[in-house]
């Protein structure tokens, strides 16, 4: 059966369009203006999935119009090849007759960061308004479909950090100290699955354990590890020491794992750029890697609609 993610307002419709089985954004070059809101469709893209994995890139976009005043608030540094990582992740999907949920911001951080509150997305740019409301309109479209049809979405935003450590940074909503506490087995004031992106999959399933989430032989990070590419958390990297850069998730992950998403968990994914987005050879290999270990990852969570 092909799905259409579509949503409509009183301003405009977006038709749907099925490209290989899996229904893609159309409207291509067209400006929707709405009052003093401009749009262009090529400024993102989303392609709907079977399988209970979401995932967003916010800020891999290389589209710049020269008529959208840049940002002149916040971070504006692109996270290079974000994008094509994550579109060969679709391809490497493919052997095992899945497609995940893709919800890709094509035009530049420098215009607009999708990873932030509206007010900050656009540093107050109304513009811009109505580029917010789709991106996560497409968000919140993937993951109702993936809950109705599955019982649960995973959701994972794909970033890419440079810190010198070439390793993957699992972002759970916990912080380098978070990690470490719970590693020593210290109780913090606010319980750490209150406090992290993890804890609605607690509830759908509350035979796993948070710290086997997160350092166990079967968490995700453990996986990709024994794949090749290192990450943290993981069993043989269970916290960054308080020197390390370290990304734990940003406003993506907060709003998407919450309680008013019960049936959502996830996380943020900071990929280091040499060895994963560095060249086609490194982002082929990744995403082999990444197919799997979501395969296995899924597996063992064990849930069921």
């Amino acid at each position: 059966m092909v799905f259409c993610l579509l949503f409509a307002t009183v301003f405009f419709q977006i038709k749907c369009s099925s490209v290989s089985g899996i229904s893609k954004i159309s409207d291509k070059g067209k400006e929707l203006p709405v009052g003093e809101v401009i749009y262009n469709e090529s400024w993102l893209e989303a392609k709907n999935g079977n399988m209970p994995l979401v995932i967003s890139v916010p800020h891999g976009g290389e589209i710049s119009p020269a008529e959208i005043p840049n940002r002149e608030c916040g971070t504006k540094v692109r996270d290079d090849n974000t994008t094509q990582l994550a579109f060969e992740i679709e391809n490497a999907f493919k052997k095992y007759e899945r497609q995940p949920f893709l919800i890709v911001a094509q035009i530049a951080r420098t215009k607009i960061d999708l990873n932030r509150d509206l007010t900050e997305a656009t540093c107050g740019n109304s513009i811009m308004n109505d580029t917010w409301e789709r991106y996560h309109k497409y968000i919140e479209e993937a993951l109702a479909k993936a809950v109705e049809e599955f019982g649960y979405a995973l959701y994972i935003d794909l970033h890419g950090q440079s810190h010198p450590i070439k390793r993957l940074e699992l972002g759970y909503l916990l912080s380098k100290s978070d990690l470490k506490d719970h590693y020593d087995g210290i109780e913090p004031n606010v319980t750490f699955t209150e406090k992290s992106s993890l804890k609605n999959l607690l509830k759908l399933n509350n035979e796993l354990i948070l710290r086997e989430l997160l350092i166990g032989d079967n968490a995700f990070g453990t996986l990709m590890e024994n794949a090749g590419f290192p990450s943290v958390p993981s069993l043989n990297d269970p916290f960054p020491h308080p020197d390390e850069p370290y990304f734990n998730g940003g406003y993506n992950t907060r709003r998407y794992t919450a309680s008013g998403y019960p049936n959502v968990f996830g996380l943020q994914i900071e990929a280091n750029f040499k060895g994963v987005r560095d060249t086609e050879e490194n982002r082929k290999k990744f995403s082999d890697a990444f197919a799997l270990s979501i395969m296995n990852y899924l597996d063992y969570l064990q849930l069921q609609k």
